[in-house]
């Protein structure tokens, strides 16, 4: 029996942190979809079932509290990972508060970004 590939979608204003996420987690063996912006991240979520989400919390048109808040009724299940280049406790508090399960600062390595998703996306 083959096990499906856990859906994930990457959020983050800056193309490159896009790109190597991308690369690297899709090595991991899941399947990954990447937007630059908070409302093409809306769009995507209302169309396919993500198991995560990794979101910038520092995006220009639309914060990643605000992305936060509507993923949340849009699909009440999907894990929010808040990455961020901010140390910003008040801002990581209020995720916490509005759903997310986790958060990790950039610059990150990508050997605990592994270790976070293969916690959270257990069966």
């Amino acid at each position: 029996m083959k096990l499906k590939k856990q859906k994930i979608l990457i959020v983050d204003d800056m193309e490159d942190i896009l790109i190597i996420l991308k690369n690297y987690i899709t090595k991991l063996g899941y399947k990954v979809e990447i937007v630059n912006d908070g409302y093409r991240a809306l769009e995507i979520i209302k169309k396919i079932n993500f198991d995560l989400m990794l979101l910038d919390l520092a995006m220009p048109k639309m914060n990643g509290i605000e992305v936060l808040k509507k993923t949340k009724v849009i699909n009440k299940n999907i894990k929010v990972i808040i990455i961020s280049a901010y140390k910003d406790a008040e801002k990581v508090v209020e995720a916490f508060r509005n759903g997310a399960i986790d958060c990790i600062f950039k610059p990150f390595d990508l050997k605990i970004l592994k270790n976070i998703l293969s916690d959270k996306l257990k069966n």
